[in-house]
């Protein structure tokens, strides 16, 4: 479906708003746009950033799902998912949205990087050491991060 010229041009305002950390300008901008388009998998992906950026976890963990389902092909849908679960409602419903986003993205930096900190404050160690060696494996840029990450820090 190619979106009407109302849903693009909403969609514009609500991301720059988002640039600016204006929310409730950019959920306005979101809530104009009616319809079969309402649902459309680019409204989604900005609502989605809305609720992350309000901390609406629930809501966000919510529209990230269906995404996975839609699009599992993005890596980030995955990490964003488990982000939102996380924060919802822990680490365990978290880790299990990254399993099987790694079933799809076997070569993922950042999907790799998430699980190791989920094993470590889990208290799996050696668990987290494994998926971290794999993260800084395909990024070294997550070398970095690992030193100063606090979910990383039962590592340390």
């Amino acid at each position: 479906m190619n979106p009407s010229t109302l849903t693009r041009r909403q969609l514009g305002y609500a991301v720059g708003y988002l640039a600016l950390s204006m929310t409730a300008e950019a959920a306005e901008a979101l809530d104009e746009i009616t319809g079969p388009e309402r649902e459309a998998t680019p409204v989604l992906q900005v609502w989605a950033a809305v609720r992350v950026e309000r901390a609406e976890w629930a809501d966000a963990a919510a529209v990230l799902g269906i995404l996975c389902e839609r699009e599992p092909a993005q890596a980030g849908h995955w990490v964003q998912h488990a982000y939102a679960k996380r924060r919802h409602t822990g680490i365990a419903e978290a880790r299990v949205i990254l399993r099987l986003g790694l079933e799809l993205h076997p070569r993922d930096p950042t999907i790799h990087f998430n699980l190791a900190c989920y094993a470590a404050q889990s208290g799996r160690l050696e668990e987290a050491r494994t998926y971290l060696e794999v993260a800084c494996r395909l990024d070294a840029t997550f070398e970095e991060m690992a030193k100063t990450d606090p979910d990383l820090a039962p590592l340390w």
